[in-house]
């Protein structure tokens, strides 16, 4: 039986009179160079995918058999930076939650007996730092670092912005008219000879506005509201004429929470309270237990 001739020809065969065969590397395009540069830096297929919006098919096949080169991160600072890379670099970028909670864990937390909660060890700088750092690594890779407020909405940005920023005009509305009122009532009406009326009334409506924000948002004055009433009464029964007049008394007693021993999250958070003492744990649990919890 014959058999018909076949003629295979093999793409990377090279011609016999090819006597000077190309020795020029193949240029990579941009979609290649972007996902091997993210790949080299150590970033899982998956988030080179949501980063350059190409499917984990197509990185898996341009990654094959690329290794990773970047060391692995050793100090705090880098570490933050990898971990924190990949999200800022996505589509919805990295919330200011999810930066802080990576920092915290990065360089550690301590335990505030006057908040009763952790805070972290890094500093201002170290956070600017480890941003300004993301920024620089995303801009070389051709891309772009997002940081993300927590109030935004990352699916509907501009929707929640236009809200918010609605809700800002109503405030300043409600402030104003809250000033307006107050100035109407008790505004100043006469000064001192050689005195500006009008600045005395500027500076009082500008002082006004303060009161009454730091006695309605709290934390917007580091010094108590309890404390800001007692001064503010102690000076109006003074230019009253009634120095003597019964007034708001504060006794200022700084909060102390123990940090939290991970044995019994309710007996934690009730000691965290100041309802229970530590030495009470025996009895309590002892109560508890006969109890039949």
């Amino acid at each position: 039986m014959s058999h018909p001739f076949v003629l295979n020809l093999i793409p990377t065969a090279q011609a016999a009179n090819d006597d000077a065969p190309s020795k020029a590397p193949a240029l990579l395009d941009a979609r290649k160079e972007r996902v091997l540069a993210l790949h080299t830096a150590g970033v899982s297929r998956r988030k080179i995918a949501e980063a350059t919006g190409e499917t984990e098919h197509y990185v898996r096949q341009v990654v094959k058999g690329v290794p990773v080169v970047e060391k692995l991160p050793t100090s705090p600072f880098e570490r933050a930076v990898a971990r924190c890379y990949p999200m800022a670099i996505s589509r919805t970028g990295i919330k200011d939650h999810q930066f802080r909670a990576i920092m915290n864990e990065c360089y550690g937390v301590e335990w505030d007996t006057e908040k009763g909660k952790y805070k972290g060890r890094c500093t201002v700088d170290q956070l600017k730092r480890v941003r300004e750092r993301i920024r620089e690594r995303a801009t070389a890779d051709g891309l772009s670092a997002i940081f993300v407020m927590d109030w935004i909405n990352t699916n509907e940005p501009v929707e929640s912005n236009t809200a918010i920023t609605q809700c800002v005009l109503n405030l300043q509305d409600a402030i104003q008219e809250a000033v307006d009122e107050f100035m109407q009532v008790s505004g100043i009406q006469h000064v001192e000879e050689g005195l500006d009326l009008a600045l005395a009334r500027k500076k009082q409506e500008f002082a006004a506005r303060r009161y009454i924000l730091k006695l309605a948002v709290k934390g917007l004055s580091k010094e108590p509201v309890a404390r800001l009433q007692e001064r503010t009464l102690d000076q109006v029964n003074q230019l009253a004429g009634t120095p003597d007049a019964p007034g708001v008394s504060v006794s200022v007693i700084k909060p102390h929470h123990p940090e939290p021993k991970w044995n019994d999250a309710f007996l934690d958070f009730c000691e965290g309270q100041g309802w229970l003492h530590p030495d009470h744990y025996p009895e309590v649990e002892l109560a508890i237990s006969a109890a039949g919890y």
